[in-house]
């Protein structure tokens, strides 16, 4: 028999036993959700995106100027840039972690990653001599313009350079986010000749994603993201980047869900390709306002084009509505006088729209000497020579129709008003022959287009105005012109820069040498029925330095 205070005994034994077991219940099922949430978490991460392009799979080597792998590089991709920027143009800080921009204005000391653990994605560690290796590369092997602006830099420590500038350190930081990027020098030092190297160690970076191989046959590259990346967790796990030989079979493709998204470079679908990705279930057209525009340049190396009145003249002989429809389709707008479309900082929003008036742009003509002598119908130039016109497209394979088509309305407008004009056919198809006219500057209407790289800080009269380093684009030389792009350039503050665009853009409507031909949208479909995240950059897309820490798996 148990007695009563042995019974008790056993009872708190029991309890004891009993809260202990639930209390393990509890640790059990609270490690149990802990679990299932982690789970949830991973099967969210996106094991493979698929992109679709219409550059080459070729160019492998960091240092190429074209071809997919190159493009994607624009992109923080198997590259580190020193700097990024994000959707509205802000700066963000990347393998340069901080900047102070000195008293004078033309130096800075700037922080760089090297205490971060990266590696290159051969496995050897980035350090300071990387860094300090790389701004002399590319200053005096690869001769890249902006970083001629670079005078000297010296080592404070193993994560700090002082650098110092030919004028502005601010301009300096404007000018190179995503195009300029840290190259490692155990295999670079020795390469003298790097944008034809082809050794497979040319691939290396060491940015979120490393190239592992290529499908020829495929047209396919590949790539697998960096464990433990130093800006945080990479959710897009694997990458392939697909090249189509033009936009109808990469749209096709996307519809299919055979790629994900579509990223090409400056190389938005037409507008004409609007209809065919709108309305459908799972799939964004991925529009948002052009950063870019498409543009008439006008040459000052020839006769009549480097004369105001004949400039003048065009301006008011072009059919602005149907070139806006053209281009843009039905959202396209008739851009201002000032070319610069209104996502760009600096946008002047008080300057007039361009507008059609055939009659003045006839008077125009005849005040200035342009007269048909002969009575053929065409003018001839006010010595009383023939005029004819060369109407040079920018070559470019994916839009070449649409170049064609600018070109035909404004050939249209122009004979309209008795000029005439001859098509450059060979500067619309031969790549080498256009890249000689716009290196010599021998076009006098040229029609080309602003990359939104360059509309982001260079604009669009990086085209238009004479040059100030080797990019060889622009032919005006009216310097007042020059001296303000110059100020724009060399600007040492958001507010100086802002001024310079908004003279050029008043300037662009008196001295014409060059005009807008639309301001449009943008489209860079991606699928949204399999994914969210997506982040939509002005004129660029959805294929960004964002993509490969925020698109995850749709919930």
């Amino acid at each position: 028999m148990v007695s009563t205070k042995s019974a008790s005994r056993v009872i708190a034994i029991l309890l004891l036993v009993v809260m202990a077991m639930v209390q393990m219940a509890g640790c059990s099922s609270q490690t149990t959700n802990t679990t299932a949430t982690a789970t949830t978490a991973a099967t969210r991460y996106v094991e493979e995106l698929k992109v679709g392009t219409t550059k080459a799979c070729d160019n492998f080597n960091i240092a190429a100027d074209d071809g997919s792998f190159q493009k994607m590089n624009t992109n923080s991709f198997c590259v580190a840039p020193f700097i990024e920027y994000d959707e509205t143009g802000e700066l963000l800080p990347n393998i340069m972690t901080d900047w102070e921009i000195l008293e004078d204005q033309k130096s800075m000391i700037a922080t760089f990653a090297t205490d971060k653990g990266i590696t290159w994605h051969d496995g050897q560690p980035l350090t300071m001599a990387d860094i300090v290796f790389t701004w002399d590369y590319l200053k005096n092997v690869l001769k890249i313009d902006k970083v001629d602006e670079l005078v000297s830099f010296e080592k404070i420590d193993d994560t700090r350079l002082k650098m110092y500038f030919k004028t502005s350190a601010y301009a300096f930081l404007m000018s190179i986010p995503t195009t300029e990027f840290v190259y490692p020098k155990h295999i670079w030092e020795n390469i003298t000749e790097p944008k034809t190297y082809t050794g497979a160690d040319a691939t290396i970076g060491c940015g979120p994603y490393k190239y592992v191989g290529c499908d020829k046959d495929a047209q396919t590259m590949y790539f697998e993201a960096v464990d433990n990346y130093f800006k945080g967790e990479l959710t897009v796990k694997k990458v392939s980047v697909r090249s189509f030989d033009n936009h109808d079979s990469l749209i096709m493709a996307l519809k299919n869900g055979e790629i994900d998204a579509m990223y090409d470079y400056s190389n938005s679908l037409d507008a004409s390709a609007a209809p065919s990705i709108t309305g459908i279930e799972g799939l964004d057209p991925g529009m948002s306002q052009n950063i870019s525009n498409y543009q008439l340049v006008f040459g000052f190396n020839k006769t009549p084009t480097n004369e105001l009145q004949f400039r003048k003249a065009v301006s008011c002989a072009l059919d602005y509505s149907l070139l806006a429809t053209a281009i843009g389709g039905e959202a396209g707008e008739i851009p201002g006088i000032g070319i610069i479309s209104p996502p760009n900082v600096g946008f002047d929003s008080s300057l007039p729209k361009l507008k059609q008036d055939v009659a003045l742009a006839k008077s125009t003509l005849e005040a200035a000497g342009y007269k048909d002598i002969n009575n053929d119908g065409y003018r001839e130039l006010p010595t009383g020579e023939t005029m004819n016109v060369m109407v040079n497209p920018q070559f470019n394979k994916t839009k070449a129709a649409l170049y064609l088509r600018i070109a035909e309305i404004i050939m249209k407008n122009l004979d309209a008003v008795g000029v005439k004009t001859t098509l450059d056919e060979q500067c619309a198809n031969n790549s080498d022959y256009f890249m000689k006219v716009r290196k010599e500057g021998t076009y006098e209407l040229f029609i080309g287009y602003t990359s939104p790289v360059f509309a982001h800080y260079k604009t669009a009269f990086f085209y238009m105005v004479q040059p100030l380093d080797n990019n060889k684009w622009g032919t005006c030389n009216i310097q007042e012109v020059v001296d303000a792009y110059k100020g724009l350039r060399t600007a040492s503050s958001t507010e100086e820069y802002i001024s310079y665009a908004k003279t050029l853009q008043k300037l662009a409507g008196e001295d014409v040498f060059g005009l807008a031909l639309c301001w449009d949208k943008a489209y860079f479909p991606y699928r949204t029925d399999k994914y969210e995240g997506w982040v939509n950059y002005p004129g660029w897309g959805v294929i960004n330095n964002k993509t490969w820490y925020n698109v995850v798996m749709k919930s």
